[in-house]
């Protein structure tokens, strides 16, 4: 994953607490992510760049403890609508700022990507050691992504195992996951 320029344009987006540590970990400590231009998440923030509004209080460089920043690519595209006759210019100069739903999306679509990754690493561990306790394996999930126990509890975590395990009794290939966002 490249490096964010310190002069980059960014966009925030309020996650939860265990969340940001994941992120912060999965991301080689900084909050900033930087998604190619290929991936679902640089398409659903572009999606929902819009105006800034008048009211808008810009985030401090260094972050709040719930939120992070996505790195905003420069675009100036013009998008067709043929059946309505509508042009829509996207230009990251003026759209440089996500709205309430975007921030929604943005963070329900990192929240499945982190419950796709600690499934994945439950099917894996469980499935490889007949000796490792579901307590365990999620402790060790928690303390491998550097998740304070502080900041989420055991019980979503060991009641989000067996609602997917209910859900799929028979086995679920977990997909392959994308470090890429």
């Amino acid at each position: 994953m490249e490096k964010c320029p310190t002069d980059c344009q960014t966009v925030t987006v309020k996650v939860l607490p265990a969340l940001k540590a994941y992120l912060l970990a999965v991301n080689e400590g900084s909050d900033i992510i930087i998604p190619s231009r290929e991936s679902r998440l640089w398409g659903l923030v572009k999606t929902h760049l819009d105006l800034v509004p008048p009211d808008f209080r810009p985030t401090p460089a260094a972050g709040t403890t719930d939120t992070i920043r996505i790195a905003v690519y420069t675009i100036h595209r013009k998008n067709y609508n043929h059946p309505s006759r509508k042009v829509i210019v996207t230009d990251s100069l003026w759209r440089s700022y996500l709205t309430e739903d975007g921030q929604r999306v943005v963070a329900d679509y990192l929240m499945r990507f982190f419950k796709q990754s600690y499934r994945s690493y439950m099917t894996g561990a469980l499935g490889n050691n007949d000796d490792l306790k579901i307590h365990d394996a999620i402790l060790n999930f928690c303390q491998l992504h550097k998740i304070d126990m502080d900041l989420v509890t055991y019980e979503m975590l060991r009641k989000d195992w067996f609602r997917f395990r209910r859900r799929h009794p028979e086995g679920y290939v977990i997909p392959i996951e994308n470090k890429d966002f």
